[in-house]
């Protein structure tokens, strides 16, 4: 048994001793403590029986609801199956998921409290949304684009690429080029992208479209290239209207996030802490120990992709045949990506600061520190 699992078998039954999964009994907001159990030895291996029983009483009748924002994605999939899986419920926490069509809608709204938690990306909103003073913090990563190949490939039009018309990002100069939305994850990649060549964003012309219409913008010649998220990147590659101009922008690196409202973390704080323990554990369940690899045998299990269906809409073909994202198992939130990004987009005049926020000042790792410390942390 791997020793974050075992780890985690005595982490609960500290919870149990603790009180909080005591057979009938309700666990009120706020007051259910956990206690993190001590990681021993380098992988934080204890001694203790294979069969040691994950849960030894049944989960409290009564449970308390955590409000989940979502723009619905396979980056999110350790969620999906901690969700699937009823580790939220063993610790006393019942999901309510709420779809946001992007993560603009969504910063008001976990400012506010009207959510508790927000599954998305970094954006010049969420940046700005900071420095006006609305109280949200960034907790923990969710996907990472892959050591090899990429989950958001810079794509060009076939017949381009085949006629050595486009065969680099330098040749983008003055060409139509879509993203999603300004301000975020894809915009920073496709300058990143593009200054490899030398460009700048201002050397090409930015069209915004949402990724499902990409393909058939390829097929009709509305655009020539773009930073396209899977599945529709592959999508795009087998109706044959695209191929694959440049994969590994950022490899390694985090596209979304975990962010908290305040009012979660203030008035909430246990639950906050049993929320990112249940997490951790649906990262662990999919994601092996090297970071930006891709484990499928773990990840496209039936009951996973059971999961993967209901909330993303996908088949089970769709979600089989793309690039798949991967996830960090210590779910350490990059620092330096979040700097990086505001200069980017400051530079870009999208994002209006006279200098980046320190990113310490947005960020509560607390949360990931205790789930480590509950589960153990995974070496290098």
């Amino acid at each position: 048994m791997p020793g974050w699992r075992v780890s985690a078998l005595f982490a609960l039954g500290a919870l149990l001793a603790g009180g909080l999964l005591v057979a009938g009994c309700a666990v009120p907001a706020g007051q259910a403590p956990v206690t993190p159990a001590a990681a021993t030895g380098a992988r934080g291996d204890v001694a203790a029986s294979a069969a040691t029983p994950l849960l030894t009483s049944p989960a409290p009748r009564l449970l308390e609801t955590v409000r989940v924002a979502e723009t619905a994605a396979i980056a999110y999939a350790p969620v999906y199956v901690a969700e699937a899986r009823g580790y939220y419920r063993e610790l006393g926490l019942e999901l309510t998921f709420e779809n946001f069509a992007g993560g603009a809608d969504v910063v008001p709204a976990l400012a506010r409290g009207d959510v508790d938690v927000n599954l998305g990306a970094i954006s010049a909103g969420t940046f700005n949304a900071f420095e006006r003073g609305l109280d949200i913090r960034i907790v923990a990563p969710m996907g990472i684009l892959p050591r090899q190949d990429s989950a958001l490939p810079l794509l060009a039009r076939r017949d381009l690429v085949e006629s050595g018309a486009v065969h680099s990002p330098a040749d983008l100069r003055g060409r139509r080029v879509a993203v999603n939305t300004r301000g975020a994850i894809v915009e920073y990649l496709l300058t990143r992208a593009l200054e490899r060549d030398g460009l700048a964003l201002t050397d090409v012309e930015m069209v915004t479209l949402p990724f499902p219409d990409h393909a058939s913008a390829f097929a009709t010649g509305a655009i020539d290239a773009a930073i396209t998220a899977e599945p529709f990147a592959t999508r795009a590659l087998k109706q044959g209207v695209a191929a694959k101009l440049l994969a590994e922008i950022a490899p390694l690196r985090m596209t979304t996030v975990v962010m908290y409202s305040g009012h979660f973390i203030r008035e909430r704080e246990e639950a906050a802490r049993r929320w990112m323990v249940a997490t951790l554990r649906g990262v662990r369940d999919i994601q092996g120990p090297e970071l930006g690899v891709s484990y499928p045998d773990r990840l496209f299990t039936p009951e996973n992709l059971a999961a993967f269906q209901q909330h993303t809409g996908a088949s089970e073909a769709v979600l089989r045949d793309q690039v798949p994202y991967t996830w960090d198992p210590n779910l350490e939130i990059q620092l330096d990506l979040i700097l990086d990004e505001q200069r980017v987009l400051i530079a870009n005049g999208t994002l209006q600061l006279a200098q980046p926020i320190p990113p310490e000042q947005l960020v509560d790792d607390r949360f990931v520190r205790y789930a480590r410390e509950v589960l153990g942390p995974i070496p290098r």
